[in-house]
């Protein structure tokens, strides 16, 4: 058999996590940073297997960095050979390689946008290149963290007669930011290998940065939209115990705003089948450290800052709660080798709790309740279609 002859009815998996990490500028930060810049992000693509938390002296946990990230335990240079990050168009050299760990982009900015993530496979793996899309996220959405209090909010007064005046002024917005990394003068062109230019063949990248609600008051049911220079002066019958309700969850947010970066990540495997008998040599040579059996940090930022909470009360809804998770807006194309979601369900990453929910580290018992919940989805399929019969 030779060495490049593929090994027919084999599978090699390789778990990944790969998504975003983002903060508001420190004052430090903002000196340096374009004018209009809000937010600090990085965009990755590691290892799922996260090195294990440092122990202080008295033998507590010690607590992670704000700018900490999932994963990274292994180097996945024995099986990846270049790593593209294809940022938007304005930014100066959009197509950011790596050809070692880590494959990661540090990058600051106001808006959101699609990065493609393109991986390149070493040569002995016989396999084109995989590309995944991930929407970085900039704000918190979904339910806020009961345990963060941030000052009340100016503009809301509420009355002993079962009324709320509501007195918004929102003040001129700075003119808009046409690229999210202003400069002076253009960009020019950049020459191009023959490898960056086959990235920028493939990849096409058509949202923009998104603006942000900074032009806008929403409240709900009734809501009142300002435009930059507008003043509202409105008085609206309603509950004295929803409008305290409402601003409590509205400083929570400012709170989460000010203090927790956002997660936006997940875990997913790279399906190797069918490989060639000199890759699968190197990938049995390599094999992935595995999971935690449990989650040795907080399981979550809510967990974390409000250790208090019961499942129930996570798991309510108020009607308010976006449906964006970080999954939202990933489009997986069908390369080879395949990629799998495991351990990443939505409750888990965000689509139904908000990014308060999102795991701080993949575990075993993470990926056996996703396991749970797939055989329990079949078994519910199967008895749909027996009744169809």
């Amino acid at each position: 058999m030779s060495s490049s002859e593929r090994i027919k009815g084999i599978q090699v998996h390789r778990p990944i996590i790969y998504g975003s990490h983002a903060r508001l500028l420190t004052d430090e930060e903002k000196a340096t940073a374009p004018p209009g810049h809000t937010h600090r992000w990085t965009v990755f693509l590691t290892s799922a297997t996260s090195p294990p938390p440092n122990k202080l002296p008295s033998g507590d946990i010690e607590k992670d960095d704000i700018d900490y990230l999932p994963g990274g335990e292994d180097d996945l240079s024995y099986l990846i050979k270049k790593v593209t990050f294809k940022l938007h168009d304005t930014y100066p050299q959009p197509n950011r390689a790596f050809d070692k760990p880590p494959f990661k982009v540090t990058e600051t900015g106001w808006g959101e946008f699609v990065v493609q993530i393109r991986v390149q496979f070493i040569p002995e793996s016989s396999e084109k290149p995989l590309t995944l899309n991930h929407p970085i996220k900039l704000h918190h959405w979904g339910l806020p963290i009961k345990g963060l209090v941030a000052p009340p909010t100016e503009g809301r007064v509420v009355t002993g007669t079962g009324t709320a005046n509501t007195s918004v002024v929102n003040t001129p917005a700075p003119e808009p930011i046409q690229e999210p990394t202003p400069a002076a003068t253009p960009v020019p062109p950049e020459k191009k290998d023959d490898d960056n230019e086959e990235v920028k063949e493939e990849i096409i990248v058509t949202p923009a940065p998104v603006g942000e609600s900074s032009n806008s008051v929403q409240e709900g049911e009734g809501s009142i939209v300002l435009e930059p220079t507008q003043t509202s002066e409105q008085t609206h019958p309603v509950n004295d115990e929803i409008i305290v309700q409402q601003d409590l969850q509205q400083q929570q947010t400012a709170a989460m705003t000010a203090i927790l970066p956002v997660h936006s990540w997940q875990y997913d495997e790279i399906v190797f089948s069918d490989p060639p008998k000199n890759f699968l040599d190197i990938l049995n040579d390599h094999p992935p450290k595995g999971l935690p059996k449990i989650n040795r940090r907080a399981k979550t930022q809510r967990d974390e800052y409000d250790p208090g909470s019961t499942g129930q009360e996570k798991s309510k809804k108020n009607g308010r709660q976006s449906v964006l998770g970080s999954r939202a807006n990933t489009e997986f194309q069908s390369p080879t080798p395949s990629v799998i979601g495991a351990g990443a369900r939505n409750e888990l990453v965000g689509g139904e709790l908000g990014s308060a929910d999102v795991p701080l580290e993949f575990s075993l018992q993470m990926e056996r309740a996703e396991f749970n919940k797939l055989a329990e989805a079949r078994r519910k399929i199967v008895d749909q279609m027996d009744k169809w019969r």
